[in-house]
């Protein structure tokens, strides 16, 4: 009975001994697992610091190795975006991962919105019963779930939960110390990835604010500035539209001089008093402003996404300012993603800036240009007066030859050199004696010659500009003929330079539907005949054609219809 008794005890020591044993096997088996998880973690850091992975593969990877640790079969990794208020759906794995991937839900949401509160890891045994487990009605049987925060300091800028634990087991106190330090250290790698994120964001502004300030600066066109601002303001806050509003200082209005998208056409009728809308309050105050929820501000004018139908989000506005003055308002609508911000605004302050000073060198050039053409009309004019029967022909030569060089597709330069050519081509008649100008009849052999010598003594007076050497053929050769019969080098056909062919043809036009003292002028029908028969001999085809479809689109009369040679130099080109 005694050795019984001793050897019940014996085996009662021995049991506890195998048991102390097997907990201290567990013991060593969770601390192993948990070393072999902080392994795998510092291997995929050393990936991201080595360059081998993109964060987004480590992020993806990680999510994987903890799902691989703590023996679950899916998981997501949530990004908290503080603009929005939002958890996305950075990293997602396991059933219905692809219907999950980039969604977003409130930050107040869901057991993972919970843990964001909390700032606490969470494990629920029992999904079936969490009221705030958004899966419960879906066709996904969550088990059960552990969640852990990530941190960077006392901030929560993810969560990553897990789901199911392999067996239908519950989660441990170590799975807890494992996710831990998954969370730990996925905490480095976000702040990594933020701080990568920031420098491409920052690297993508800088590059865009130079190309800009060099596309700005490459051309003095007004229109073409407005244009290319608002194209890079979009491109520089991830807008999907975005308007440039001119100030009318007579009318006290806004009125849209830019508006980009496939509405945005729609919406140039449309004008905004000094103070009206959002747009308006920005022009009056002068202050920028960051809205968020369009249609919940009392400034925000419905009715012009009535107009265009489109529907504004949110929007970022800033005045354009000049010499301490409200010149036009910029705006960029709907962030491609989450909302605008005070960078977004800051960065359009800074932008608006340089937008001010290109339209103002703009506006000058164009002031100058016009200054310009002005000097050049009254001196044509003044020709003209010494001439009693070419009163206005230096305007229609003017608008006959813009219609044949729009219609020809000509560009904006050669438009350009046109336009002067056109206006100048008879400057070289201030070198002709008034007895032959003003003579009432026909030219003899000999004054006829004087008279042929105005293209090369307008040649000489404009070589004298470096400005205008490139205008200097369309003066010198407007009298040559394709058949090589004309003056004064008788060249033919495209020896010709174009702006000469296509001012031969509109200085001939004139001529014979004005009355002369030698003949009366002929009407437009028999004119547009004898240019048609003459095509191929005096004139170039190509531009006899683009002169008869520029007229029976109704341009030619439309065109010499016009008031000044300032209004005219307005049509194509630059302006």
């Amino acid at each position: 009975m005694l050795k019984k008794s001793t050897s019940s005890k014996e085996l009662d020591a021995a049991a506890k001994k195998l048991a102390a044993k097997d907990k201290e096997i567990s013991r060593l088996k969770d601390s192993l697992r948990h070393r072999e998880v902080e392994v795998g973690i510092y291997r995929e850091l050393g990936n991201i610091i080595d360059g081998k992975l993109s964060i987004s593969t480590v992020l993806t990877d990680m999510v994987k190795f903890a799902l691989k640790a703590l023996d679950t079969d899916s998981g997501t990794l949530y990004l908290v975006d503080k603009e929005s208020k939002e958890l996305i759906f950075e990293v997602v794995r396991g059933p219905g991962a692809k219907k999950l991937q980039g969604k977003r839900i409130p930050v107040s949401k869901g057991i993972a919105g919970m843990v964001v509160k909390r700032c606490k890891p969470y494990v629920s045994d029992d999904l079936k019963s969490e009221k705030a487990w958004l899966g419960r009605k879906g066709a996904y049987k969550g088990k059960n779930m552990i969640v852990a925060p990530i941190k960077e300091g006392t901030e929560v800028v993810a969560v990553l939960a897990l789901i199911n634990k392999e067996g239908g087991e519950c989660f441990t106190k170590n799975d807890l110390k494992c996710l831990s330090s998954i969370t730990q250290h996925l905490s480095i790698i976000l702040e990594r990835r933020g701080l990568f994120l920031e420098l491409n964001k920052r690297l993508h502004q800088d590059k865009v604010l130079q190309e800009v300030g060099a596309l700005l600066a490459s051309t003095l066109d007004e229109k073409v500035v407005r244009t290319r601002a608002i194209e890079a303001i979009t491109k520089l806050v991830n807008a999907n539209v975005g308007s440039l509003l001119m100030v009318d200082d007579e009318k006290k209005e806004l009125f849209f001089e830019v508006a980009l998208g496939v509405k945005g056409e729609m919406v140039k009728e449309l004008r905004l008093k000094v103070g009206e809308g959002i747009a308006g309050w920005v022009a009056k105050y002068a202050k920028p402003l960051v809205i968020n929820d369009a249609r919940s501000d009392k400034r925000f004018q419905s009715k012009m996404d009535k107009k265009s139908k489109f529907n504004t989000r949110n929007l970022v506005c800033v005045p354009v300012m000049l010499k301490g003055k409200v010149i036009g308002v910029l705006q960029a609508i709907n962030k491609s993603e989450g909302n605008f911000n005070d960078e977004d605004a800051s960065l359009l302050t800074l932008f608006s800036n340089q937008v001010a000073i290109a339209l103002d060198n703009a506006r000058l050039y164009s002031e100058l240009r016009e200054a310009f053409y002005a000097t050049s009309e009254s001196l044509a004019e003044a020709i003209e007066k010494r001439d009693p029967y070419t009163g206005g022909h230096t305007k229609r030569v003017l608008a006959f030859s813009l219609a044949i060089g729009i219609e020809m597709a000509l560009d904006t330069e050669a438009i350009d050199d046109l336009k002067l050519a056109a206006i100048l081509h008879d400057i070289g008649k201030i070198g002709i004696d008034d007895a032959i100008l003003r003579k009432n009849g026909r030219l003899n052999d000999e004054e006829f010659k004087s008279m042929s010598d105005h293209p090369r003594i307008g040649a000489d007076i404009i070589e004298y500009v470096p400005k205008l050497s490139r205008i200097v053929p369309g003066i010198y050769y407007h009298h040559e003929r394709v058949d090589g019969k004309g003056y004064p080098k008788k060249l033919k056909k495209n020896k010709i330079p174009l702006m000469a062919r296509i001012i031969a043809v509109a200085d001939t036009y004139d001529a014979m539907t004005t009355t002369r003292p030698y003949r009366k002028s002929l009407s437009e029908k028999v004119a547009i005949k004898e240019l048609r028969d003459c095509s191929g001999t005096q004139f170039d085809g190509e531009v006899v054609k683009a002169f008869i479809k520029a007229y029976k689109k109704g341009i030619i009369r439309e065109y010499s219809s016009m008031n000044s040679i300032v209004e005219l130099v307005g049509l194509g080109g630059s302006h």
